[in-house]
């Protein structure tokens, strides 16, 4: 099985993905949970993990603080996601790990989704299978990040579309072809499958078949929350409008109360200086893209 890395904040009685793991009958030692060491409810964390039966790894902050790229204003805490992200490429190559997952700590349940259309809950089979599949796929053709989609990106109409661009809240990571780390505030995630794009490189996610469960972060207790009543969702709607201003602009939603959140348009990334197809995928296909580090770009 695949090691699975879940970044948690002020959630030890409620870590839903690592329960959800257990649950599901997948290997619990391959499950790691992450804190920073700053936070003040560690040892909750250590027993909630040791009943669990899970791994608890506990990073400094300051020095993911100084892996991160801020953009914009961080908040006071100085705390993201994004920032934990980055360090997971450390603990995985202290723990021996050469590829794993990572994902949110509020995690629901998979579903069975072929082409957009509800079936039914996963079973453990075609979790692991999915994600066996996957794994090959990106060792076979070199490539460091892809993923699989979530219920909010997917209505009930069928799309016959297997591969979709946007990466998150399922991330694969192949340790040989490490993106530089995240950066931002917020919507770290995005940012990050955009500037893999925006400098050329394949990422993606799979658009059919398992599909994650996701949770409205912005009203749970914990994790995000609190830094999203800091700095308002107005500041995650505006941190990659500013780093890819030709390719993101920030709009309001209509179907979603007219919140502004910001759009993408795909058409401008991903060069094509080149007429033509690109056949081979590979993150290291150009000798200038390597090695791959996980240090932020003004290191």
């Amino acid at each position: 099985m695949i090691d699975i890395f879940i970044p948690s904040y002020h959630r030890p009685k409620n870590i839903k993905t690592a329960k959800y793991f257990k649950k599901l009958g997948y290997d619990i030692e391959k499950v790691h949970v992450v804190i920073d060491d700053q936070t003040d409810d560690t040892q909750e964390y250590i027993k909630e993990t040791e009943k669990l039966g899970c791994n608890l790894h506990i990073v400094n902050m300051d020095e993911a603080i100084k892996k991160y790229d801020y953009v914009h204003i961080p908040n006071k805490a100085r705390r993201t996601a994004g920032q934990f992200r980055n360090q997971f490429y450390d603990l995985a190559k202290k723990n021996g790990i050469d590829f794993f997952i990572v994902i949110d700590d509020d995690t629901n349940h998979y579903e069975v989704k072929p082409f957009g259309v509800y079936k039914r809950t996963a079973e453990l089979k075609e979790v692991k299978e999915v994600y066996k599949g996957v794994k090959e796929f990106m060792i076979k053709h070199k490539i460091g990040c892809f993923g699989l989609s979530q219920t909010g990106d997917m209505f009930e109409v069928p799309n016959l579309k297997v591969l979709r661009s946007k990466v998150m809240n399922t991330t694969f990571y192949n340790t040989k072809y490490i993106y530089r780390g995240e950066k931002g505030l917020q919507d770290e995630d995005t940012s990050q499958f955009v500037g893999i794009m925006n400098e050329g490189l394949f990422t993606g996610s799979l658009a059919s078949g398992l599909v994650l469960s996701q949770m409205p972060s912005a009203k749970q207790k914990g994790g995000l929350t609190d830094s999203y009543n800091e700095n308002g969702l107005l500041s995650k709607s505006l941190i990659t409008p500013i780093q890819f201003p030709s390719a993101i602009i920030a709009q309001k939603q209509k179907k979603n109360g007219a919140r502004l959140h910001h759009r993408i348009y795909y058409r401008y990334l991903n060069p094509k200086l080149i007429k033509g197809k690109r056949n081979n995928i590979g993150w290291d296909t150009y000798p200038e893209d390597v090695p791959f580090t996980n240090q932020p770009k003004r290191v």
